[in-house]
């Protein structure tokens, strides 16, 4: 056997063959990938970060501006309790309706309340003096129905008070010929709106 036939043998062996590790050029380019994808991850959880972050910051804003802001008032409850009459130019009470106003503010007097009472006086449409084709005299010094409604107002709120209710808690106010509780062409309804109403208010 030559000295050539000799190497070719040893390098013809049937030996398994060693696996050859990958380039350094595939391993940096993988490296540079996950590096780019775990950069992108960061930038997502930042950006979450950031999302609680501000969202935090709006709610203690918000919360911060309900607590400063003034607390709105409750509208008033108003409800009519009771209706005084009076007749056609009068505007003091009778002593029936005298009577009945004691026994009123002695009935508000007996519970707690967080109430208060305005009185509200009103005339039928007639002039002072009636009509012109039924004159009559006044029975009141008032040249106008306003002023009427304002004195019957300020009697019935009067009695109020004298029966014991104290006087910051009671109103009165004349709103003339208006509001009407029903019709001026007949004597009936002339009559419903000659009145004075006691409403209660919540305070």
């Amino acid at each position: 056997m030559s000295s050539c036939s000799t190497i070719d043998s040893i390098f013809n062996t049937d030996e398994p063959e060693v696996a050859v590790p990958a380039s350094n050029d595939k391993l940096a380019s993988e490296n540079n990938r996950l590096e780019t994808e775990i950069s992108a991850l960061r930038g997502s959880l930042q950006q979450l970060k950031d999302d609680i972050a501000r969202k935090k910051a709006e709610k203690a804003r918000a919360l911060g501006a309900e607590q400063q802001a003034p607390t709105q008032k409750a509208i008033p409850i108003d409800r009519l309790w009771v209706t005084v009459s009076f007749r056609s130019g009068h505007m003091a009470l009778t002593s029936d309706s005298g009577k009945a106003l004691k026994r009123l503010a002695a009935k508000f007097l007996s519970k707690d309340r967080e109430q208060t009472i305005e009185v509200r006086g009103y005339t039928d449409d007639e002039p002072i003096g009636g009509y012109a084709r039924s004159r009559h005299t006044p029975r009141h010094p008032y040249k106008t129905n306003l002023a009427l409604s304002q004195a019957r107002a300020d009697n019935v709120a009067g009695a109020l008070i004298n029966a014991g209710l104290p006087q910051n808690i009671v109103k009165a106010q004349g709103f003339g010929a208006a509001d009407f509780a029903a019709d001026n062409n007949s004597d009936a309804g002339r009559q419903k709106n000659r009145r004075a109403e006691i409403h209660l208010v919540s305070r």
